[in-house]
């Protein structure tokens, strides 16, 4: 079966802080088709978030779908709180790159 990473199908991912213990992801799309197949495929759920990511699924806050905006939504409990020692990101905005290299059925 072929894939295609989640970066080469949307057209937006990224990261930011959700207060100082989370992290949201917003994953969107311009095109309904791209955005059917990604929703639809089983590629992009909440357990193969918390893998890319080496959580446990109970650490995924949400995960939803915002049909009107073709747009999926997945929160997750940061690593370490905003600003703690080794926290490397204060602002939450790096964090996407694991989620981009997720592999989507085609």
């Amino acid at each position: 079966m072929s894939t295609s990473a989640l970066f080469e199908v949307a057209d937006i991912v990224r990261s930011k802080n959700a207060g100082p213990y989370r992290i949201t992801f917003d994953v969107m799309f311009t095109d309904r088709a791209r955005y059917e197949r990604v929703r639809d495929s089983g590629g992009l759920t909440p357990e193969t978030v918390a893998k890319a990511y080496g959580l446990a699924a109970s650490q995924i806050s949400s995960f939803f779908h915002v049909e009107q905006a073709m747009a999926i939504k997945v929160t997750i409990v940061r690593p370490r709180a905003q600003g703690a020692a080794g926290d490397g990101d204060m602002y939450g905005c790096q964090h996407h790159v694991p989620l981009m290299k997720i592999q989507i059925p085609a």
